[in-house]
């Protein structure tokens, strides 16, 4: 297997440093093929994964969902085949492939060279593998983002953005279209996924699945700021699926419109406003998947 590893040595707050230590020591140790390449900034790991697709199987990416997401677009349209070793804070794509945590298995996974086919889902602004958000997720994503200087780090800066987002909570006209059903309501928001994870371990959609063919639409419609807070633990089980303001559809097709326009985001990076239009592109890369899957 020829193998080129894309590693973002700014991932999960430094994780992914320590995860790059630990697979080039076992590449030196085994003699591996493999070429490491390490990106220096955003969008680098797009060109590099571009690079890498026409002399290289297999791309493995060490790095977290962002990281996965540049991959992604840079060779999806290509033969070679998508792997991940999470490196980041949420690695939720590795979640959703059954790839391990620790890095040592997950590299094994990459040797031993399991794949499987993934869908794809194209939104006119952009792709994604895991998932989309408009309306309150992404608002704690702009929350996060804002708070990159602050003194608090990690799940607690994460908590910190959901509590300030409930706070500012708004509900939005929207129509929401999944193939033939349409659906005029006021939302809180949309989460778009192709896997069941999102958002570091929420299973916003359980029955989703990477190569089902089908993007899994959770609504969540107009709720208040106390009993959108009390619900939200029960999306770490799912179990939020059950809540009245809460409806999830299934399709090939998802255009979205609201009153006013609102931020989009894909595998975690903010981009663009709706209007929304995703399409599912069924079977469209080769990955990399855990024994389980």
């Amino acid at each position: 297997m020829s193998l080129a590893i894309i590693a973002n040595p700014h991932a999960g707050r430094g994780r992914g440093q320590r995860v790059i230590n630990t697979i080039a020591g076992i590449i030196s140790e085994r003699r591996l093929d493999c070429e490491l390449l390490r990106t220096v900034g955003p969008g680098h790991a797009i060109e590099l994964a571009l690079k890498a697709s026409q002399t290289h199987e297999t791309i493995a990416v060490v790095g977290g969902d962002g990281t996965v997401n540049e991959v992604l677009r840079g060779m999806w349209q290509t033969k070679s085949t998508l792997a991940v070793i999470p490196g980041g804070t949420g690695n939720d794509c590795a979640r959703g492939l059954g790839i391990p945590r620790e890095p040592v298995a997950a590299l094994e996974a990459v040797l031993t060279g399991k794949t499987a086919r993934m869908d794809v889902i194209q939104e006119k602004d952009r792709l994604f593998g895991i998932n989309s958000t408009i309306g309150f997720p992404s608002a704690v994503l702009v929350n996060v983002n804002n708070r990159r200087d602050s003194w608090v780090k990690g799940s607690a800066a994460f908590f910190a953005a959901v509590v300030q987002t409930i706070r500012e909570l708004k509900s939005y006209k929207a129509s929401i279209v999944v193939d033939e059903t349409r659906l005029e309501t006021d939302i809180a928001g949309v989460v778009l996924m192709n896997m069941p994870w999102g958002g570091g371990g929420l299973m916003f959609a359980p029955q989703a699945r990477y190569d089902d063919g089908m993007i899994s639409v959770v609504i969540i419609k107009s709720v208040g700021r106390w009993e959108l807070m009390r619900a939200l633990p029960s999306v770490y089980s799912g179990k939020h699926v059950n809540h009245p303001s809460v409806e999830i559809l299934q399709g090939k097709k998802v255009v979205i419109e609201t009153e006013v326009p609102l931020i989009k985001s894909f595998d975690g990076d903010l981009h663009g406003m709706t209007p929304y239009a995703a399409e599912i592109v069924p079977q469209a890369v080769s990955v990399v998947v855990g024994s389980g899957r």
